[in-house]
């Protein structure tokens, strides 16, 4: 979604509030999906030369569970800031602020500013339920649907040799 910024520019304190859904599907990861356009609630502030933006997104995503592999959804809702500054041609490149998102034109590209923002929050852990019990480490089965028959039992490796010994 492409926002102009050119009516609240150089009027210092003016603002330009949007509430719109942005489709993301098409930048998933390899270990999420977007499941319906993320819901968008953005003000852009025209303060001292720069615009602050406040946002609001929330977004269904479908994850693979780190421990059994099954897909779920979850609903993730975050809050950000950002800082917009026009770019010019006299910005040192080399000492840009990081902090500082930049843009040329009259507009900026919100679908990548939330996309960044939702990425950097999504959970380090990705995890089905809280006492997702994994697959076997034999067979593969996933223990959250039941047992499997696989002897799992931890035996000490320097014994190896009696065990067969008693076969």
């Amino acid at each position: 979604m492409t926002v102009d910024l050119l009516s609240i520019a150089n009027i210092e304190g003016k603002a330009l509030n949007i509430e719109d859904v942005v489709d993301l599907s098409a930048l998933d990861g390899f270990d999420f999906r977007f499941k319906q356009p993320v819901k968008v609630s953005a003000k852009f502030v025209s303060l001292g030369g720069s615009i602050n933006l406040s946002c609001k997104a929330s977004a269904v995503i479908e994850y693979i569970c780190d421990r059994c592999l099954a897909p779920f959804e979850d609903t993730l809702e975050i809050e950000f800031s950002e800082v917009l500054k026009k770019e010019t041609p006299f910005d040192d490149n080399e000492n840009k602020n990081p902090d500082i998102i930049f843009y040329t034109g009259n507009s900026v590209e919100l679908d990548e500013i939330v996309y960044n923002n939702i990425y950097m929050n999504l959970p380090s852990k990705k995890l089905c339920k809280d006492d997702c019990k994994g697959l076997c480490i034999k067979c593969g089965k996933n223990l959250n649907e039941g047992e499997c028959s696989c002897d799992t039992r931890e035996t000490d490796p320097r014994f190896d040799v009696l065990d067969k010994f008693f076969e």
